[in-house]
This record gives C-alpha cells, structure tokens and sequence, in this order.
C-alpha cells in the first residue's frame, strides 16, 4: 500500500501511521490492553439529558447501578461480592474460562454515567430503606439500566480502538485475522449504540416531561433477599418458555429491549422489569413469560436469565461457594450464552430444572393488561 493510503483495516488511519512494518513492532502485553481498556471505562459524562434546563455538577461520580447501601451491602460479605465480568489476567490463566471473582463493594456495579446533582436528585426516590412497586419507581430503575447500557456501549466502541494494538509483532494473515474480527464487533457494538441511543431518547423524553405513557413494567417481590443483584437491559430473543421472539442480527430493523434490575429492600429481594414498546411486543412477551413461571420456580428462572444476559451481576460468595461443581457448571457456562463459544437458544432459557436458590413470591405489580 501507499503510505498515505487508507489502511486496509479500516481503522480510518493512513497506512503510514497504522499497520505499516507493524509484524516488526514489539508486542502489547495484554495487561497494559487491558489497562488501556479500563482507561476508557473511568472516562466519564453526565447522562441527564437537558443539562441547559438543570446544571450540571462538577464532578462525574462513581454511580451504582444498583445502590450500595442496599442491594449491595444485603449480599456483601466482609465488604466484598463476587462479580461474573472476567479480568485479562483470569481470561488468560484459565483459558478463556474464568470463574467469579471477588470485589470490594465500592467498586461493584458503578459507572462514571452522571455528576453527583443529577445521580442524588434523579434516583432519590430509589434509594431509601423502603420501596414501593409503582410506576414511577420502576421507571428509575429502567432509567439507569438504559443509561448504563449507553455508557457501556460507548466505552466499547472506544475500546476497539485499543485493541487494534493487539496485533503487533504479529504476521499479516494474524493482522488481518484479529482485524477482521474487531471488524465485526464494531459493526454489532454500532448497532447495539443505534438501539440504546433510541432507547435512552425515549426515556429522556419520559424523564422530562413526567409523561410515563407507553412505559411498561412487571415487579417481583420475594420473601427474602436472594444472594444476586443485578442491572442491565438487553435484546429479548426468546421467552421464558424457550419461545422465539425476536430475530436479532438483521441490518435496518429496530428492535426490542428489557431492562431489568434485581436489588434489596428492607430483607426482601425486588425484580423489576421496564420497557418502552409495542403491547404483545417482544419485551411484553418476555414479562409476560416470566409471569406465567409457577411461582416457586420463579427466583430459579431469575437466576438463570440474568447469568445469561448480564456481566453486570453480583453474587454473595458463601452461596456461590456452596454450589455443586455442576450447579457451577450451568452457571459459568450460562455466562458464554450469545458468544462465540456458545449459541444462546431458546431451551437454556425454558430450561429451569436445577434448583439455585428458593423463595416466596409476595407481591407482583404490573402495569400490563392481562
């Protein structure tokens, strides 16, 4: 190539300044990647969406996804939980394989996603000793779920940038293999940023006006606190019955999505389910899957489905530890669910014959028509 062509991975750089002589370049070492990565994840930005009307703080801060004081601290143990996100070095010494491991509550489920005005007087309501199941409630925790997966798909466009380093010092046809992959990846974390950005549009425009119309939302109540917590949204693929319900991966479709947050109140375990869409949508068909689950195997179910559509999952250690090595299995296995490593399907998600953990369901409130 010329030096001053564009080079052919496509990064947008010239040739010049890109991959030129670059199977003559050291090696990255995968911790200074990662160190590189988790650069990027602590740059941070306020997701209020108007903040002309109400300032800004000057400070961006360490927001929980899910409360510390509460949620957190219900499942912490000497200060830590486990968390299912892997670091490099784990990834590497157990072969792409890595078991739970331990983090300090402070640092668990936060993301730098709003100054400290706007995450204290947004989630206020949230975060009290008590809660009730209302609309308002569960449309804040759909609020932070969406803003996150905002945050989290932005930090990764910008981490492909990073790893484009990771073929130095490597031959051509190993450039052009590891290229043509993190091509891929960008192309789907581009579709995922088009969805969220739609998404989180539609909640600002609710959070501003004070209009929830058209906001959904199924919330669960158990007995006890259940050692898991929890926040994310995703796509929907299938129910809770193992049914399809949207087909993901086809260019120019706009597609559904679910929030779900799993936190503690006052000894009690809550699980809120949120979505803007369509009624007999595919979000509306999950809720409604999951309201269909005989209620002692609901916390079960609730189990298995956050294992396998959130990282940003955290567990009391002393009920990880005292699973069987199967029970483990199923779990870590559950983790990979969508990946290259396994195919997520329809019988994983129906599949609810290994008990976990046992509760009673006391309370549902839904805003759905039957």
């Amino acid at each position: 190539m010329g030096p001053y062509e564009d080079c052919w991975c496509r990064s947008g750089k010239k040739y010049k300044w890109c991959h030129f002589r670059r199977e003559q370049q050291k090696p990255i070492n995968i911790f200074e990647l990662e160190a590189k990565m988790l650069a990027q994840m602590r740059e941070g930005y306020c997701s209020h969406p108007d903040p002309s009307v109400d300032p800004c703080s000057p400070i961006i801060t360490k927001a929980h996804t899910v409360q510390k004081n509460g949620g957190l601290a219900a499942i912490a143990e000497a200060g830590h939980v486990l968390t299912v996100k892997p670091s490099m070095k784990e990834l590497v010494e157990t072969g792409g394989l890595p078991q739970p491991r331990k983090v300090g509550v402070n640092n668990a489920s936060v993301f730098p996603g709003f100054c400290s005005k706007h995450d204290t007087t947004i989630f206020k309501a949230i975060e009290g000793k008590s809660l009730l199941l209302t609309k308002d409630n569960a449309f804040l925790f759909a609020y932070r779920a969406i803003s996150y997966e905002r945050f989290s798909k932005e930090a990764q466009l910008r981490n492909i940038d990073v790893q484009r380093e990771m073929d130095r010092g490597h031959p051509f046809m190993r450039q052009a293999y590891i290229q043509m992959h993190l091509d891929a990846m960008m192309a789907g974390i581009r579709i995922g940023m088009r969805d969220v950005d739609r998404w989180k549009a539609e909640f600002d425009a609710r959070l501003l006006s004070a209009d929830k119309a058209g906001f959904n939302f199924v919330a669960v109540r158990f007995d006890k606190v259940l050692p898991i917590v929890a926040c994310g949204a995703f796509h929907p693929e299938f129910d809770l019955q193992g049914n399809a319900i949207q087909q993901l991966g086809r260019d120019g479709v706009e597609f559904d999505h679910i929030t779900l947050t799993v936190t503690a109140f006052e000894g009690q375990t809550m699980a809120v389910f949120g979505w803007i869409g369509l009624e007999d949508g595919p979000a509306d068909a999950l809720a409604k899957s999951f309201l269909r689950v005989d209620d002692a195997k609901k916390a079960d179910v609730l189990v298995r489905l956050l294992f396998i559509q959130t990282e940003n999952l955290y567990l009391r250690q002393s009920w990880w530890d005292a699973l069987s090595g199967t029970q483990k299995q199923e779990l870590n296995d559950l983790t990979r669910s969508g990946t290259m490593m396994r195919v997520r399907s329809g019988a994983e998600m129906a599949y609810c014959s290994t008990s976990f953990v046992s509760a009673t369901v006391v309370e549902i409130t839904t805003s759905m028509s039957d």
